[in-house]
This record gives structure tokens, sequence and C-alpha cells, in this order.
């Protein structure tokens, strides 16, 4: 095991990143990603909701078609629609996954609050958009559509600020939990940015807590090593799931022979030098658990940001261009370090008193139990 993980192995380049994903089992992240849904805009204003839906199609490559239509327009007269099931032999069926119904506070909205009634029975979550007048609008009681996730698409001159409302919609669908994101991602080019970016923060997070844990334990000099060579394994391997799913978020290609050398191929030299580098770290007696941290956070994330304009532009980041990711990814990872490295001693510190006692001073007594 050591021999894998030394530093002449790690300069392989392309056959480290894909002889880490070789042990891993990638076909349930693909079928999750590639996993049908229905997002069904619903309102009087049938135009509105046409609108609504196809801006769901515009973001990050969105000259790449999705294969199957996820995202479409009812107009309110046949909202029932919505709410109805298609039987079949073995469950019931709904027809939509997440529902958004658009209105506006002064309109008569009672139908309005009646279906998203009905689909709370049904267990469908729904968004409610009211769409802001002339006049200005304000967002009405929350308590009045609960459990709707209640937004306000804004108008600036009686047109649709369309890049407020994709960002709106995006949160609020994305913070209802009911689609997954990677699947939301690949079919609708809208999510991917906001998809692809939450990805890479929390495996960078998660990476950043992983070291942090195992260099508690890295203080035992007898176990540095051998833990060394376990984080670069774990470490490795979470950027590498991370990659693979920022391509599948990003409406790249699925087949995982054909997209992996391409990633080895752009991460290139940049993710061997921070293996490398945290390598080193974890190998310094005494050097502090902090920079070890930082390391495996900016190392996480400065691939995740590789990989992700790579996606989204086809141009390879090296070079000038690559340190100032890396650098800004580390000084981040400082103040990200510092937060966890304290979080992690602060839980273990129970255990520790209990395991370490106080020894008495001299002439000190025991103390004697309180009777009862």
């Amino acid at each position: 095991m050591p021999a894998k993980f030394s530093i002449a192995s790690l300069a392989g380049g392309v056959g480290s990143l894909l002889d880490v994903l070789r042990e891993v089992d990638v076909r349930p992240i693909r079928v999750t990603s590639e996993t049908p849904f229905t997002l069904v805009f619903v309102s009087r204003d049938e135009p509105m909701a046409q609108h609504l839906a196809a801006l769901m199609y515009r973001g990050v490559r969105e000259h790449e078609t999705p294969r199957v239509r996820t995202c479409i327009s009812i107009p309110f007269a046949e909202r029932e629609s919505v709410i109805g099931t298609l039987t079949s032999s073995k469950a019931d069926v709904h027809i939509a996954d997440v529902v958004v119904i658009i209105t506006n506070e002064r309109t008569e909205n009672e139908a309005e609050l009646a279906l998203v009634r009905q689909l709370d029975r049904l267990k469908i979550p729904v968004v409610v958009a009211f769409i802001e007048d002339k006049d200005g609008v304000q967002l009405p009681l929350r308590a009045n559509w609960l459990p709707a996730e209640p937004i306000t698409i804004h108008l600036i001159n009686e047109s649709l600020d369309e890049a407020d409302a994709i960002k709106q919609l995006v949160k609020a669908v994305r913070k209802l939990k009911a689609i997954d994101e990677l699947a939301l991602a690949r079919h609708l080019p809208a999510f991917r940015e906001a998809v692809a970016r939450g990805l890479i923060d929390d495996v960078a997070f998660a990476n950043a807590v992983y070291s942090a844990g195992t260099g508690v334990l890295e203080t035992n000099p007898i176990a540095t090593i051998p833990l060394n060579a376990a984080d670069i394994l774990v470490l490795t391997k979470n950027q590498a799931i991370m990659a693979y799913k920022i391509t599948l978020a990003m409406g790249m290609t699925a087949e995982f022979r054909e997209i992996m050398p391409q990633l080895g191929a752009v991460v290139g030299s940049g993710f061997i030098f921070r293996q490398i580098a945290r390598g080193l770290i974890g190998l310094v007696p005494g050097l502090g658990i902090i920079p070890k941290v930082a390391v495996a956070f900016a190392g996480t994330y400065a691939t995740g940001e590789v990989v992700y304009r790579w996606c989204a532009t086809g141009d390879r980041i090296n070079g000038d261009a690559l340190k100032i990711v890396y650098d800004r990814a580390l000084e981040r990872g400082r103040q990200i370090a510092a937060q966890v490295t304290k979080s992690v001693f602060k839980k273990r510190e129970p255990h520790v008193r209990a395991t370490n006692p106080r020894r008495m001073n001299k002439g000190e007594q025991k103390s004697e139990p309180l009777d009862s």
C-alpha cells in the first residue's frame, strides 16, 4: 500500500486518477443523474408559465438539448391533470414531482390555494411564484401558503427580470430536496452552475473535516506515515468522484471510460502537485493540523474549479491561472481549517479528560462522595 502512493507513483498523472476510480462503482451515481422527473409550471397566465418553464433550459451548456422533456407548463384550467394519477400494475404514479404555481397577490387566488392543499395531501412539493405588478408587490404572509415555498418574480419596466427569476426558481426548487440535484442539473441547464458549485463546496469541506480528524491521530509519530497514505487514498477518491459528478451535472457524457481519460488530462499536473504537497505536509512532524486541513480543502476546491471551468467553457486552467485558483482556495481553506480543527478538538475534550485524569498535588486528599 505505501508504495502505491509514493511520489513516483503519483507522478503517473492520468493513470493515478483512473486507478483510484476503477475501485469505485459509479453506476449508481450515473443512474441517479439520469433518473427522469417532471417539473410542472401552472398559471392562469399561460404565456408566463411557458416562459418560466423555458427559462429552466437556459444556462451552462444549454446547447445540449436534454433527451427527455422534464419541464412543462400546463394551463390553470387543466390543473387537475397535475394531481391526477396514472394507474399501473404496481402503484399510482403522480405526474408531477414538483409544481410551480404562478399567481399575483392582487388576484383572486382561492383556487391556487386549494391546489396547494390538494398537492400537499398527495405529498407533491410546491413553489408559489408571485409575479410583481407595476405597483410592486410584497411577499404574502407565508402562513397563508404553507407548506408551499413562496417567492417573488420581479418585473423591470413591466418586463420579466429573467436572471433573477432563474436564480429564485433554482434556489426554491433545490430547497425542496424533492428531486436529486444531479438529475436536476443534468436535465435542466439553469441548475448546472449552482449544483456544480454546491458540490465543490460540500466535498471540499468534507475532505477538510476528514483531514482534521486524521490529523489528530497523526500527532502520534508512529501513526503518521500509514495514516498519511490512507489520507491520500480517501481524499483522492473523493476528488475523483466529485469530478465525475460535476461532468454529469454539466450534461456531459456519462460514459465513464470516455470521460475519465479526459478528466485526467484536464486535471493533470496540478492534481498531482496537490497530492504530493498534501503528503509532504502530513509527513512533517509538529507542523500542525491546520496547514494539512487547509491543503486538503484547497486541493479539493481547486480540482473542482478546474473541472467545472473545463466543462463550462472547454478551456483548461494551468500555469499562473491555476496558481491563482489554488492560492485563493488555500486562503479560504486556512479559515475553514481553523474552525474545523477547533470543532474536532472540542469534541475530543471529554474523552481526553476521561482517559487522562488530573494528578493530585502532593498533600491533596481525595474527595469523598457526598452522602445521599
